[in-house]
């Protein structure tokens, strides 16, 4: 597989840990030069390895001026921050635990906030990510679905995953979205900004409501919105959801009815009325 690299050759970005890919490409470039090839002949054999137009062009004349692939000897004045002996430094620290602070780190080397921020994102690369949340599982929970995943394999072969119905209920909050962190406004004060802007409002008890689908390898089954205050029992949950949604509606996506049902372990879905009465009407469901 080719590598792209992100700068085009002869860019200024030319400090510790793309100087060495660099050269490389250039390298690449004097070989096809020296064989006697063109400009544009060269770039059509090296630009799916990310080489620009332009890079091909500034490393021929490179080479017509100085016989060389090296930089050209540069004027003013010498970085001071941005060294390599300190981007080399940076890198191991990095290294050897990635969740270090940008800000701390600028401290421990007496830089500027953002002078540091330009060695992590534009001389080493990296972007910062933020840890995600991730629903937490005991022991005894991963033995349980370790055993269910395995006996699901041993029920349903390959064949009848394009079967399955899968099925879920979702509460939508019906509220503006707004991110704390994130969501800024730009004025010169904050009395130029207008109330409905710079405000959001939230409610002690928001408008929500619920919806039900269910989709499969053949396609989806029509939402089924229940209405606001209505509790989803076992009892509404078969009236409403299976025997007036799911059943008129399978037909048109398993015409031969063999088909598999899937739902959570939800109160309503684990009763046993809505066990039997699964029992009875589906051809096959995976129980809860």
């Amino acid at each position: 597989m080719s590598t792209v690299y992100p700068y085009s050759i002869g860019s200024p970005f030319t400090c510790f840990g793309f100087f060495e890919i660099m050269n490389s490409d250039r390298l690449i470039v004097q070989k096809y030069f020296q064989r006697g090839l063109t400009g544009g002949q060269i770039f059509r054999h090296v630009k799916q390895l990310g080489i620009t137009r332009n890079g091909v062009y500034r490393t021929i004349s490179r080479l017509r001026d100085t016989g060389s692939i090296q930089d050209r000897p540069r004027t003013g004045r010498p970085r001071t921050c941005r060294t390599k002996e300190r981007i080399k430094r940076i890198r191991e620290k990095i290294r050897r635990n990635p969740e270090r602070s940008a800000r701390k780190l600028a401290m421990e080397e007496d830089i500027d906030n953002r002078s540091m921020r330009r060695i992590l994102q534009i001389d080493l690369g990296l972007i910062p990510y933020k840890k995600r949340n991730l629903h937490g599982l005991s022991a005894k929970q991963t033995v349980a679905r370790l055993k269910r995943c395995k006996a699901l394999l041993v029920r349903h072969g390959s064949d009848d995953i394009r079967k399955i119905v899968f099925s879920d209920e979702k509460l939508f909050v019906v509220e503006q979205k707004y991110n704390r962190q994130n969501n800024r406004i730009y004025a010169l004060s904050i009395e130029d900004i207008p109330e409905n802007i710079r405000t959001v409002q939230r409610f002690q008890h928001s408008g929500s409501t619920m919806v039900w689908g269910a989709v499969s390898y053949n396609g989806k089954i029509p939402l089924k919105f229940i209405e606001q205050g209505v509790k989803i029992n076992a009892k509404h949950y078969q009236n409403e959801i299976l025997r007036s949604t799911l059943m008129p509606n399978i037909s048109t996506l398993y015409s031969d009815n063999q088909w598999i049902f899937q739902q959570d372990s939800a109160p309503a879905h684990k009763a046993k009325s809505t066990q039997q009465w699964l029992v009875d009407n589906c051809p096959d469901f995976i129980s809860s």
